[in-house]
């Protein structure tokens, strides 16, 4: 008898002793959300620790491993007992993480539920504002406009948050069929977003993201309720406002609506002209000159500038050609400055290249064009990042105080007869208008 005492004493405490040990390794999910929250800069720093460069793609695999180790996170502490008050939250969290809409709809419900509706802090406004896009994109929109309205009224308020959260709020509208509530939330982030000017060049790309979003529900939105004046009205706007970040990108989406929906552009440039009081175009990193001497953007006030961004590789750009060695030559003596931007790509025509001797490939290639402008080469990610220029060609037009006037993509000729009226209307501005010519 006391034998058999012993070894159940003894199981006992192994028993014990392996419970705790099994918990021990166990995360709580503050843990779990750190892990996940940190994912991508964590692997990022062990990458570059080794000498190796995180590529675009790579870092998108890194996203892909977050979302893929958030749902796994999220399954495995959805299927704890005794989840209370903030669990949900974090339970939430993952879920939105790793993309499941409606398990995320669901726990931050359960989390909020937890607490009085005038409950404040960063944590429930941010689960307000979880459950909002979850519930939007589910078409859930009784359970996004409660979201909303909470989140509108609580503490604390984050006002720039606001036009991203409508934006989700009027897609979710728009693919409900409701057109109007759609038209209503999204004209409402449209103005709200004057109120909060872009400052650094992230804060510029992100609020070209949702321009692009709310230009195209707004507009569709208008059009369906048969309001084609309001709808123009807002391509028009939001042309501008591409002018004004500067974004290429921004301004495709514009024009494409507008060839879509039978608009006439000429009707569009009449309806706001582009904003001549505008910050100047933000200064590019030249790496290389050929033909000119090192010089900034800055340096050209004064003339009017029209950056032409291409590649070797790309038809439509060499296409355009003939007309830009027309525009320098007409404009030479009215301060008109032509600059071809490129950058280096490492291979041409299917051949590996260094810098050097790639620089003389380009060298050869002016000569081979007869082109008489300038080249200058700038780093990779350069024009996406400060132009938001994702397509060749793409030309920017600045006026003598360097503010951007004109985007203009692609070789068609109507978009060269644009453009060239452009070039027209801003040399034949007052001079004087220049800031330190």
């Amino acid at each position: 008898m006391i034998r058999f005492l012993r070894r159940l004493f003894i199981a006992s405490i192994s028993v014990i002793a392996f419970t705790n040990f099994v918990n021990a390794q166990v995360k709580t999910p503050p843990e779990l959300y750190a892990e996940i929250d940190g994912y991508v800069a964590a692997k990022t720093r062990e990458i570059s620790g080794t000498g190796k460069r995180v590529t675009p793609a790579r870092r998108e695999s890194l996203n892909d491993e977050k979302k893929e180790l958030a749902g796994k996170y999220a399954a495995e502490l959805g299927s704890r007992a005794g989840l209370a008050k903030t669990d949900f939250y974090y339970l939430g969290w993952l879920y939105s993480t790793a993309g499941e809409d409606a398990k995320t709809v669901d726990a931050m419900k359960r989390f909020l539920a937890e607490f009085p509706a005038d409950t404040k802090g960063d944590m429930i406004q941010s689960g307000r504002a979880i459950l909002l896009v979850a519930a939007a994109r589910r078409k859930l929109m009784k359970d996004a406009e409660s979201a909303y309205q909470l989140w509108k009224t609580g503490y604390p308020l984050v006002k720039m948050q606001q036009p991203a959260l409508q934006d989700h709020l009027a897609l979710g509208h728009y693919k409900a069929g409701d057109f109007e509530s759609a038209a209503k939330h999204a004209q409402e982030a449209f103005d709200l977003l004057k109120e909060f000017p872009a400052k650094t060049l992230r804060d510029k790309r992100d609020r070209e993201q949702i321009y692009m979003n709310l230009t195209e529900v707004l507009a569709m939105s208008y059009k369906k309720q048969k309001n084609s004046e309001k709808a123009l009205s807002v391509l028009a706007e939001a042309r501008v406002e591409s002018f004004a970040l500067p974004s290429a990108e921004l301004y495709r989406k514009v024009m494409t609506f507008v060839e879509g929906s039978g608009f006439s552009e000429k009707k569009l440039m009449q309806k706001v002209n582009s904003i001549a009081s505008a910050d100047p175009a933000p200064e590019m990193k030249f790496v290389e000159w050929i033909g000119e001497d090192q010089r900034a953007i800055g340096e050209f006030r004064g003339h009017i500038v029209l950056l032409d961004f291409w590649a070797t590789w790309c038809g439509p750009c060499i296409a355009t050609f003939p007309r830009l060695r027309n525009w320098h030559k007409k404009y030479a003596d009215k301060n008109f400055k032509l600059i071809g931007v490129t950058q280096y790509y490492g291979v041409q025509e299917g051949k590996k290249m260094t810098n050097l001797q790639e620089l003389d490939y380009l060298k050869e290639f002016k000569q081979k064009h007869k082109l008489p402008y300038d080249f200058a080469l700038i780093p990779f990610g350069e024009a996406p990042m400060k132009y938001g220029i994702n397509a060749y060609p793409t030309t920017v037009l600045l006026d003598r105080n360097g503010v951007v006037r004109y985007i203009g993509i692609g070789s068609g000729l109507e978009e060269s007869e644009n453009l060239e009226e452009m070039i027209e209307k801003v040399l034949a501005e007052d001079s004087n208008l220049a800031l330190n010519p």
